[in-house]
């Protein structure tokens, strides 16, 4: 059996009110939760505290480092940590990464993210926590020139667009073409990790209807994953870090739950397992 999980950042379980939650105004379906409704169809759902038993606006650097390691990263930190892990969070991660756990026990993990040269050479290199959980393990990560050009891996913008609109060369994508990726990609690993960080990038700078485009691509990628993976032997997985995206009336990280959903193999007993941010590392390397 293998796992995909599709991480968007800064999305939470928000209102049904469509003037507020683009996830409502476009009648999310697969990430219904996250309109307030029931889980979509064959999903099997709970709603994680973001916060981490601190008091503060959650943020990306400590909740991405709490999903990567299985160690509350706020706790340890004495605080929400923005952006980027510094060095007591990035020793944290080299210590328990998800991805050093998995080879360690055996298995096959991958990051489907593509990278460009630029960004891993940069003299001061911006590294986020799921960048630093692959490296910490010496599984090699995927590049634009190399495995983006093969259909082996995917922008962080699965369409392609963010890149192209720099001048980067990468390809144009619709969610079914990112899904047949992703698909070949959790038949040959144990465990997939997919990061879509443009949800988060609108819920703080986005108009509305940019927001409402961040909202479908999500949707649309889960959808289109659901239908084109064999989730009689696999299993999908969506999680976030903290709420933004489902408060369309600012800019600002919410104190709202994140919705772990999970279907396919399995789905069941991993969410009936998961009961904080922190859960999610210790039962994909325990296999559940």
């Amino acid at each position: 059996m293998g796992t995909l999980v599709l991480f968007f950042d800064g999305i939470g379980i928000g209102t049904e009110d469509p003037g507020v939650n683009p996830f409502a105004a476009i009648g999310a379906r697969h990430l219904a939760s996250l309109a307030g409704r029931a889980p979509g169809p064959g999903a099997s759902f709970r709603p994680l505290d973001a916060t981490l038993g601190l008091p503060g606006l959650p943020q990306s650097a400590t909740g991405q480092t709490t999903l990567l390691t299985g160690v509350n990263a706020a706790r340890l930190a004495g605080r929400h940590v923005q952006g980027i892990p510094g060095p007591t969070l990035s020793g944290l991660i080299e210590r328990e990464s998800l991805f050093l756990k998995l080879v360690r026990s055996g298995r096959r993990p991958t990051f489907a993210n593509a990278y460009t040269r630029e960004h891993l050479e940069a003299p001061k290199p911006r590294w986020s926590a799921t960048t630093r959980a692959v490296m910490a393990s010496g599984v090699p990560l995927r590049m634009l020139e190399e495995h983006e050009r093969r259909d082996e891996a995917l922008p962080h913008d699965y369409t392609g667009e963010w890149w192209r609109s720099r001048g980067i060369g990468a390809a144009r994508r619709t969610a079914g073409d990112a899904a047949k990726v992703l698909a070949g990609l959790a038949d040959g690993h144990d465990l997939v990790l997919y990061e879509y960080f443009l949800t988060d990038l609108a819920g703080h700078r986005g108009t509305w209807e940019q927001k409402l485009r961040e909202a479908r691509r999500a949707e649309d990628l889960v959808a289109a994953v659901l239908e084109r993976i064999g989730l009689d032997r696999h299993r999908v997985v969506t999680v976030s870090d903290h709420g933004n995206l489902e408060r369309g009336d600012h800019h600002r990280h919410t104190l709202n739950p994140v919705a772990l959903l999970a279907w396919g193999r399995g789905a069941a007993a991993l969410v009936e397992r998961v009961h904080g941010l922190d859960g999610l590392t210790p039962a994909l390397v325990e296999g559940v």
